[in-house]
């Protein structure tokens, strides 16, 4: 019985499944026989200028890259080069080559006369698209006239047939209705982070330039020291979103447009520059502010303000001993007029170091290793303070006080830090390289000096 059931149902179920191909098979058909640009065998990896011409206005954009995806590319491949150049706004782009390739005539029109076509007002039509590219190739020209009677749809032909007309919806013709500054990118400033080799951040507060050190950033000004990466991707980060929140005539001539509270200058790996400057404030709409990336002035939201104007301390964020516990294989503290401290790895435990240096000390109590250790990792910087006029005015000679060598496994590398005399709230001088210099305060030095004591121990 099962065996007849299936004889009858499978052959039902494989005619159903074929019903269903073939009839979407012909929907999509019949979609891409409406399609005009199916019509006009457009190659959408062709296409590199789109033109969109109107009896008050002609807007052109250019694609400028690619993305390596396939496609017309992305957002940023494009500029807006006529009525100015800008970027263009990724969203109202999108729709505009998603209209270019949906567009669609609900009722063709054929042998149409010279006289229908006025009446049609194809003779001289309210808005041109036009596609093409770089080599000059016309991909489509669509002539866009009058509405019909109803209002709901409107009449188009193709330049290389005037004998035919489309009635095309007006949902379809809504993508091409945009104004330039609809078009326009909205974003105050376009960066690439990995292609930034340098920038200056101008405020009230400070003047900060930062350099770009392989794969880390320094700020080289008013103080030297490696910036925290952390809150660099912040400040990347706040840049990047900030957004255009009102365009200004090219000619604009507001008052707030005089002053200058901000100013970020980038430059770049090319050898090009970027620039972002936020001038005075309208509490009601914002901060004015002009820019590399955008033609004309423009208003930003004030929030932005205080993300900018920054300490250079903000970014303060300096490891003395950037090294993994694991990976230091032996350490020597050096003190004038004192013993001095050298131990070895000797496994892999937070207890498995030998004392090298003092020679006849040898025994410790359970945890004075690690506690040195740790004491070691914590010797980091409080803040930053200028280069000294001379060495010695922050006790570094004749004579310094402490010297730490900590060196890599395998003779990877060391890092020497070099502890001064201290300052008037008692925090110690420190550097590395004697082009940055820090203080740590006091009382980690105090816990270093300590756990290195217990180390040596009596001296026999």
């Amino acid at each position: 019985m099962r065996i007849r059931y299936n004889a009858f149902f499978i052959p039902i179920l494989l005619i159903c499944g074929f019903l269903v191909w073939y009839l979407g098979f012909r929907e999509e058909k019949t979609a891409a026989a409406r399609r005009l640009a199916d019509r006009s065998l457009l190659n959408i990896e062709e296409l590199d200028i789109i033109e969109l011409i109107s009896t008050d206005q002609t807007i052109r954009l250019e694609k400028v890259g690619s993305s390596g995806e396939e496609g017309a590319g992305t957002t940023d491949d494009w500029l807006m080069v006529q009525p100015y150049e800008s970027g263009c706004n990724p969203v109202v782009l999108a729709g505009l080559i998603d209209g270019i390739l949906t567009i669609e005539s609900e009722r063709d029109f054929t042998d149409v006369t010279p006289e229908q076509r006025l009446e049609y007002g194809l003779d001289e039509p309210g808005m041109h698209l036009r596609l093409a590219s770089t080599a000059g190739k016309v991909l489509m020209d669509l002539a866009i006239g009058r509405e019909n009677t109803s209002g709901s749809s409107r009449y188009a032909s193709l330049a290389d047939n005037e004998t035919m007309v489309f009635l095309v919806p007006i949902y379809h013709i809504e993508p091409f209705n945009i104004a330039p500054d609809d078009l326009r990118d909205t974003r105050a400033i376009v960066f690439i982070e990995s292609e930034l080799v340098s920038f200056q951040l101008s405020s009230a507060v400070a003047d900060i330039q930062f350099e770009r050190d392989g794969s880390t950033w320094l700020t080289t000004s008013p103080t030297r020291f490696a910036a925290s990466p952390a809150r660099l991707q912040v400040l990347f980060q706040n840049i990047r979103e900030l957004q255009s929140v009102e365009f200004l005539p090219m000619d604009a001539s507001d008052p707030e447009l005089s002053s200058t509270q901000i100013v970020l200058a980038m430059n770049m790996a090319d050898g090009s520059s970027r620039e972002l400057i936020l001038h005075g404030e309208d509490y009601s709409r914002g901060i004015f502010a002009t820019s590399s990336w955008q033609p004309s002035p423009f208003i930003v939201e004030a929030y932005i303000y205080d993300r900018l104007a920054l300490s250079p301390s903000v970014f303060f964020h300096v490891l003395l001993i950037d090294i993994p516990i694991e990976q230091i294989e032996r350490i020597h503290l050096r003190q004038p007029g004192s013993a001095n401290l050298e131990i070895l790895r000797d496994g892999t435990g937070p207890e498995d170091w030998i004392i090298m240096s003092p020679e006849d000390r040898s025994y410790t109590d359970p945890g004075d290793f690690e506690n040195f250790t740790t004491a070691l990792l914590s010797l980091q910087p409080e803040d930053t303070v200028p280069v000294p006029n001379r060495p010695d005015d922050y006790g570094f000679e004749p004579v310094y006080f402490m010297k730490i060598e900590v060196y890599r496994e395998r003779d990877m590398g060391q890092t020497e830090i070099y502890i001064g005399s201290q300052d008037e709230n008692g925090n110690y001088y420190a550097t590395q390289d004697r082009f940055s210099y820090f203080v740590i305060d006091e009382s980690i030095i105090d816990q270093f000096i300590e756990t290195a004591v217990k180390l040596k121990g009596t001296i026999d």
